[in-house]
């Protein structure tokens, strides 16, 4: 089940995005599914450099990167190095809730719209900037991309199980998403101290950085507490159980996650070998609870004994098998593979869009319903217009701005 966004929670709420690529994009993405007005703001003549507009013209500036993250936005063409293009943006943002940018520190201001020149217009204003390293601190003004950045914080790092081979990069852009998670929650935190009464700027600094550290929290943390160094651990389950790993099959690959006592009881009886689940021969240490976790119980004996056990089925007859022993596994698939199997057999969360392109909502449910976008990712400067008509710019203003390419 979904529902679109014209009345989420957000509704009434205008947001300017100033963000490019992805993670600031993929922030207003998410507040423009809980119903805010999203009002993208890119330079003309090519906009956000995701729209591929010279390199990938036939998809007219919405490639799928382009739609997945920008989908029931609305678009205007603005030239911020031109000062008739800062007027307009300055009579913009008095009209908005939150005045959102991805650039690197110091660049809004240079243009005249850093955190206390945008209060000064719009003292209700929640200005959210996300950046690779934050604006605070000595690497502030450098540079980075998610893959830089996966490198810089030992993500890259972690990938793998052998300490002496080269680092791995997680396939998707996870730091710059889960940038654009963390962006979107800490707008709708600050708007909702807004809401509560606070009438101090809010001013909202969101890292890539400190997003990777956030999405390692459980090696990052043990570090911190224990001074214990993460070691790269492969595809071994992070409760360290000898029934959490990923095991060849007949096929393929299954990868399973029996890491208390009584799972692992049930993965052994599945295998047709009860007796592995006991202690000396086999476990280490077999604990007396069943929810107990079998952290480092395993032998290179039993390790052995799984590794050969699973290659006499498919991975689908092991996943259907030990899914009914309720067995945490599944088959490793590739996200098509996914997408058009399981997920399709879920309530899903994505949704064909007007041109029929088919797009991911919100992650989540409300009331059993994901949240998802009502219209396609808009054209460059698609609502620039309209957006100047609401501004009180007359037909003749508009045509000055088109003509000294101010705005498309």
């Amino acid at each position: 089940m979904t529902e679109t966004t014209a009345k989420g929670p957000l509704a009434g709420l205008r947001v300017l995005d100033l963000s490019h690529v992805l993670a600031g994009p993929y922030a207003s993405y998410h507040l423009a599914l809980l119903g805010a007005e999203v009002i993208k703001i890119e330079r003309p003549p090519f906009g956000d450099a995701i729209r591929d507009l010279e390199t990938r013209p036939q998809d007219g500036g919405v490639t799928a990167a382009f739609q997945g993250v920008n989908a029931g936005k609305r678009a205007m063409a603005l030239d911020l190095e031109q000062e008739a293009g800062k007027a307009v943006l300055r009579r913009l943002i008095p009209t908005a809730a939150v005045f959102l940018e991805n650039f690197r520190p110091g660049k809004m201001a240079r243009l005249g719209f850093g955190p206390e020149a945008v209060a000064a217009l719009n003292p209700r204003i929640v200005y959210a900037s996300i950046s690779a390293w934050g604006q605070q601190g000595e690497h502030a003004g450098r540079p980075g991309y998610d893959h830089v950045m996966q490198a810089a914080t030992g993500m890259m790092w972690l990938q793998g199980d052998d300490a002496a081979a080269p680092p791995v990069k997680v396939g998707f852009p996870v730091i710059d998403m889960g940038a654009g998670m963390m962006g979107a929650m800490a707008i709708m935190a600050a708007l909702m101290r807004r809401q509560g009464g606070e009438v101090g700027p809010l001013v909202v600094d969101v890292s890539m950085a400190d997003a990777a550290l956030a999405l390692m929290s459980a090696p990052a943390a043990r570090y911190l507490m224990e001074g214990f160094a993460p070691k790269r651990i492969g595809h071994a389950a992070f409760s360290a159980s000898p029934g959490g790993n990923v095991f060849r099959t007949a096929d393929g690959w299954l990868a399973t996650a029996a890491n208390n006592l009584g799972q692992f009881d049930r993965l052994c009886a599945a295998l047709g070998h009860p007796e592995w689940a006991t202690a000396p021969a086999w476990l280490r240490l077999r604990p007396e609870s069943p929810a107990a976790m079998l952290r480092d119980c395993g032998t290179p004996q039993l390790d052995a004994a799984l590794q050969g056990a699973f290659s006499g089925r498919s991975s689908a007859e092991w996943e259907a098998l030990l899914g009914a022993a309720s067995v945490p596994a599944a088959a490793v698939r590739s996200p098509a593979e996914f997408i058009d199997g399981p997920y399709r057999a879920t309530a899903g969360f994505s949704a064909k869009l007007p041109s029929g392109a088919e797009t991911l909502g919100a992650g989540f449910r409300i009331n059993g319903a994901a949240p998802v976008p009502a219209t396609d990712a808009p054209a460059l400067g698609a609502d620039t217009a309209a957006v100047l008509a609401g501004l009180g710019y007359g037909a003749a203003e508009v045509a000055a701005l088109r003509r000294d390419g101010v705005v498309r």
